[in-house]
């Protein structure tokens, strides 16, 4: 062993520490990034039943709306434009629907994943 290194061992002990902190600090990264990935989704999901409740309620307005424009429409008291506009507006709030689940299950597998889930093919 010399009996003067100049220094050596304790700058190769200073670049050891330095290094596992720097390990530390990139695992409570990657921790701290998984947990607001998992509580993103959450919210999201949280979010998105919330507006798929709501646009629930709109479609048994509108489908409502147009099976009463439907029979005003059959009866003579009303013009073809008005049961247009209500079919119209019926899909739009269907198509609204679609997305939503769409957005739920979109979201659903970010968060499986977020939560460290995956399928495996077989």
């Amino acid at each position: 062993m010399p009996i003067i290194d100049g220094g050596r061992n304790r700058a190769n002990i200073a670049r050891s520490e330095a290094l596992l902190e720097e390990s530390v600090a990139n695992y409570r990264h990657s921790v701290l990034t998984a947990f607001a990935e998992v509580e993103d989704n959450l919210a999201g999901l949280r979010i998105l039943g919330a507006q798929a409740q709501a646009n629930e309620e709109a479609l048994t307005s509108a489908r409502r709306a147009a099976e009463l424009a439907n029979k005003v429409y059959q009866a003579g008291s009303a013009g073809y434009l008005e049961l247009l506009d209500a079919q119209r507006d019926l899909m739009a709030i269907e198509r609204t629907a679609v997305q939503l689940r769409g957005n739920r299950a979109t979201t659903t597998i970010a968060l499986i994943r977020s939560l460290g889930g995956g399928w495996q093919s077989q």
